[in-house]
């Protein structure tokens, strides 16, 4: 299982209509101790401009917009927009307020700096096979921050990832069979998965995952070299410190 490959633009179809359906889970109730979490770590204010970057369904944006309505969230899913906008737009079930979304890559955030803080919620980093594709999207995170705007990344721990990895599952969602296969591949230094849906005996259809490992050093360095200075970084929701138990790598920092 290790040398089957993944494509180098998996994200362009990993995140289609049916990423609710494999990922039901991560709802808009889950989110909501995160979203406070990383709210109470950038003493978010009500005038506060946010970019939620990759911002999915806009589960964690539902909350955010509890606290300020000056939210944008951006993805490059057409899908997960639509659902997200169905969430949280005009006549959306959960927030009336001035969110807004845009679709568009990371890679090339399309904002001037006007933001008072961007946060990057649930591994929505190293997607990239180029170390300059993922410094670039640090770089543009600095950008488009106002002088000394705050920002949240959400990032997977490479210790517990390696440590506690799981190569193979097998879950039932609704309908659904979903088997997920999961590796290391040690000399790209990344974590691969791939997830297979099925129907009624009938595959459904397949995708691929693809994350760049940084070690907290390392990620450190390609954040300040990007223009961010680090202010404190957690090993969970929970604000534990970072430890090859805790399954996350939260950075809370600023614009240099």
């Amino acid at each position: 299982m290790a040398d089957r490959p993944i494509a180098e633009d998996w994200y362009k179809r990993s995140f289609d209509a049916l990423y609710p359906v494999i990922y039901a889970h991560r709802t808009v109730e889950a989110a909501a101790p995160e979203a406070a979490f990383a709210m109470d770590q950038l003493r978010l204010t009500p005038q506060d401009r946010v970019l939620d970057l990759c911002c999915g369904n806009g589960r964690h944006m539902a909350h955010v917009l509890g606290r300020t309505p000056f939210v944008i969230g951006l993805d490059y899913s057409a899908d997960l927009l639509a659902l997200a906008r169905a969430q949280i737009g005009e006549g959306g079930r959960l927030v009336r307020a001035r969110g807004r979304l845009v679709r568009a890559d990371m890679r090339r955030i399309p904002f001037e700096p006007s933001f008072d803080v961007v946060v990057n919620f649930f591994t929505s980093f190293g997607y990239f096979l180029s170390q300059e594709e993922n410094a670039a999207v640090v770089r543009e995170v600095a950008r488009v921050l106002k002088p000394s705007g705050r920002v949240f990344i959400d990032y997977l721990n490479p210790a517990y990832v390696e440590r506690a990895l799981v190569p193979e599952s097998v879950r039932t969602q609704g309908e659904y069979t979903i088997e997920e296969r999961r590796w290391i591949d040690t000399g790209q230094r990344r974590v691969n998965k791939v997830t297979t849906a099925s129907c009624g005996g009938e595959p459904v259809g397949q995708w691929g995952e693809s994350v760049r490992l940084y070690e907290e050093s390392e990620f450190r360095s390609l954040l300040e070299a990007g223009g961010l200075a680090v202010d404190a970084v957690f090993g969970n929701y929970g604000g534990q410190a970072v430890s090859e138990n805790e399954p996350r790598m939260i950075v809370v920092g600023h614009k240099a």
